[in-house]
């Protein structure tokens, strides 16, 4: 899963610590949907495999730095109803804008882009009314 055994290492380094801009992260275990998250100078990308979920039955929030996504379907199994829920958070960071999220789900993987806080500019001038 690592481009190379550098980021492998470099991840090990990094854990615990705010995440290094222009770095992935992935994550499978078992009980846990697996996942990656990609940091770039204009934001965070997290794609995570929900599968059967879609749009009407899945939630994303983002709070304090945290992402948490959110969701619950029913379906039919040998004619009973089985309830399956996903519930997960991901830690992506304070210095992205919890305003400005895009989240698209398709064929069971969502995609969400948190984007990085614009830096503001020393000067800036305005026009007069």
């Amino acid at each position: 899963m690592y481009n190379s055994r550098f980021d492998k290492l470099m991840d090990g380094i990094f854990e615990g610590f705010a995440s290094p801009t222009y770095s992935t992260h992935y994550k499978s275990m078992e009980n846990v949907q697996p996942y990656e998250i990609n940091y770039t100078k204009d934001g965070a990308y997290l794609i995570f495999e929900v599968p059967g979920f879609n749009k009407s039955n899945l939630k994303v929030e983002m709070e304090d730095g945290t992402l948490y996504v959110d969701g619950t379907r029913t379906y039919k199994r040998d004619g009973e109803d089985v309830n399956k829920s996903v519930k997960q958070t991901f830690k992506i960071g304070r210095e992205y804008d919890p305003s400005n999220i895009e989240a698209t789900i398709e064929d069971g993987i969502l995609s969400v882009f948190v984007h990085s806080y614009k830096k503001s500019e020393k000067k800036k001038r305005i026009s007069l009314l």
